[in-house]
C-alpha cells in the first residue's frame, strides 16, 4: 500500500494536536482500515480511504457505510469503535481542532512528505487535496493571511467568512521538488480579491502579497522539505 499523505497527516494529528495516546492512535487507524477494507470490497475506493480528497465524498461514504446492514453489525459487534473511528476521521478532514487550536497548532504538522502519485486523465498532474486546504483555512480563523482586515462574504456552506486556499508555490512546480508540494506550510488562507490579485494580477500589485507570503511562510517550508531562496520564489510566481 502507498504512503498516502493524509494518513500520515492524521496519525500525527492525533498525537500533536489532539493529545492521544499511541493506544488511541491505534484503535483509530485500526478501525479505518477495516473500513478502508470493506470498502475495497464493495469497488467504492481502490486501497484506502485516505485516498479520497474531498470532504463531499467522505460524507457520502459515511452515509453508505450507515445505512449498510454490514457495516451496522459490524459496528455493533465492535461496541461502536468503527462508527467513532470514522467519525473522528471527519472531525479531522472538517479542521474543527485547527480552528479551536490556535493558528500556530498546525505547524506542529510541517514534516517532510513524499510526493503522491500522478493522476492521469487526459493529462498528467500530481493531485491535490480539497482537505488540507479546507484545513489550512480553518487553521487562519478565516481570515485574509495577507490582511486579516479584507471582508468578504458568509459562506453558505461553512457561515464563516468566504475565504480560499492558494498553493505560495504553484502546484504545477513540483516536479522540482523532491517533497509534496501539497501541504499545510505551502496553502495560505486568501481572501478572493488577493487570491485572484496573484493569478491575474500584474506583477507590480503582486508582489506586495508575494514578499509578504514567503517571509511568512519560509521557515515552514523548510520544515516541510521545501527550502527556496526569495529569488527563486519570486521568480516562480510573478
Amino acid at each position: 500500500m502507498r504512503n498516502h499523505v493524509l494518513l500520515t497527516y492524521y496519525e500525527k494529528y492525533l498525537r500533536d494536536i489532539r493529545g492521544l495516546s499511541d493506544s488511541s492512535v491505534g484503535h483509530y487507524t485500526q478501525a479505518l482500515r477495516k473500513i478502508s477494507q470493506m470498502l475495497v470490497q464493495r469497488e467504492k475506493i481502490e486501497e484506502t480511504i485516505y485516498e479520497i480528497q474531498d470532504i463531499g465524498e467522505l460524507e457520502v461514504i459515511k452515509a453508505y457505510l450507515f445505512d449498510d446492514q454490514e457495516f451496522i453489525d459490524l459496528n455493533a459487534k465492535g461496541h461502536q469503535m468503527y462508527s467513532s473511528g470514522l467519525n473522528n476521521y471527519l472531525r479531522f478532514a472538517y479542521g474543527d481542532d485547527f480552528a479551536n487550536a490556535g493558528k500556530d497548532k498546525i505547524q506542529l504538522l510541517d514534516i517532510e512528505l513524499p510526493v503522491p502519485d500522478k493522476k492521469v486523465r487526459e493529462v498528467s498532474r500530481h493531485t491535490r487535496s480539497s482537505i488540507i486546504k479546507h484545513q489550512a483555512i480553518e487553521s487562519a480563523g478565516y481570515l485574509c493571511e495577507f490582511d486579516d482586515s479584507h471582508d468578504t462574504f458568509t459562506a453558505k456552506r461553512t457561515g464563516a467568512p468566504y475565504m480560499e486556499g492558494h498553493h505560495a508555490i504553484p502546484m504545477k512546480y513540483q516536479d522540482k521538488f523532491e517533497h509534496s508540494l501539497d501541504v499545510y506550510a505551502n496553502v495560505v488562507c486568501l481572501c478572493p480579491i488577493c487570491h485572484r490579485l496573484l493569478h491575474y494580477g500584474i506583477d507590480s500589485e503582486k508582489q506586495k502579497v508575494v514578499n509578504k507570503i514567503y517571509y511568512d511562510r519560509v521557515n515552514r517550508l523548510a520544515s516541510s522539505g521545501l527550502k527556496i531562496s526569495r529569488n527563486d520564489f519570486i521568480k516562480i510566481v510573478v
